[in-house]
């Protein structure tokens, strides 16, 4: 039993942490009816204003949906686990497929590409003049036809022009990938760097991705280089309670005659 402390200004931080606990581990199931308001005060012994906060909190994660009068639901907590090194492997299959199919759900994607010129932003990353050339392809992912991702990507008309993979999903290495596709022209990447941040999403970003008010985007800058030559450059968006990220950093191991220090 949670007893509310009168100087306590986060108790509905609280109360939301147990219903919450109580969602991730299933002792409310996806689809059930949360109590009423009225037997969340009595349960927790707070007043109306801290449970409404509480749920507040907690439709802003994703994890109940609300109705105007009625109880509360507990949605579907399931989210997408994006590993990243599986993305920039040769051959890589579909990962963003098969984050959606471990979830048992399904895969699509759209995509329209275009050449544009390139922005401030975009030729300060390709290392190219504002104005030069770059194909431009935006993709939407979807799971079960919810919105979940959106990449932008972005690769220099001067190194891919006139090759096979100047149009991204288009020819022999449309579903190579950024190693594969870029090696078939000599241009093997060696490095991919993302740089991620939070941040709360622009008006036309919550309309593609469906999202409710308050819930934050994911942004992640993608730089890919061969050499010391940037060859793509992406803007990822991805909402922030539909994924958790994971990044696995490889320790070399010992060589012989090493000790540890």
């Amino acid at each position: 039993m949670i007893v509310e402390e009168p100087t306590s200004e986060h108790m509905y931080e609280r109360v939301a942490g147990a219903l919450r606990d109580e969602i991730l581990a299933r002792t409310l199931a996806p689809g059930e009816r949360l109590p009423t308001q009225e037997a969340l005060v009595e349960r927790f012994e707070v007043s109306r204003i801290v449970v409404r906060r509480a749920l507040d909190l907690l439709e802003s994660e994703g994890l109940i949906d609300r109705v105007q009068g009625g109880r509360a639901t507990v949605r579907l907590y399931d989210p997408l686990i994006r590993r990243a090194a599986l993305h920039y492997r040769s051959d890589p299959g579909a990962p963003f497929a098969e984050e959606a199919l471990a979830t048992e759900r399904a895969p699509r994607y759209s995509h329209e590409t275009q050449a544009e010129r390139a922005g401030l932003e975009v030729a300060s990353r390709l290392q190219i003049g504002v104005g030069d050339e770059v194909m431009r392809t935006h993709y939407v992912s979807y799971a079960n036809d919810e919105p979940m991702m959106i990449v932008t990507s972005y690769e220099p008309l001067v190194i891919t022009r006139g090759t096979a993979i100047e149009k991204p999903e288009e020819g022999p290495h449309m579903a190579g990938g950024i190693v594969d596709r870029f090696t078939a022209i000599g241009l093997r990447p060696t490095a991919v760097i993302e740089r991620l941040h939070a941040r709360m999403p622009r008006p036309s970003e919550a309309d593609l991705l469906n999202l409710r008010p308050g819930i934050p985007v994911v942004a992640i800058v993608r730089r890919s280089y061969s050499g010391e030559t940037p060859i793509e450059t992406a803007d990822i968006l991805l909402a922030a309670n539909q994924y958790k990220l994971e990044y696995v950093t490889r320790v070399d191991p010992l060589k012989e005659g090493d000790s540890p220090k």
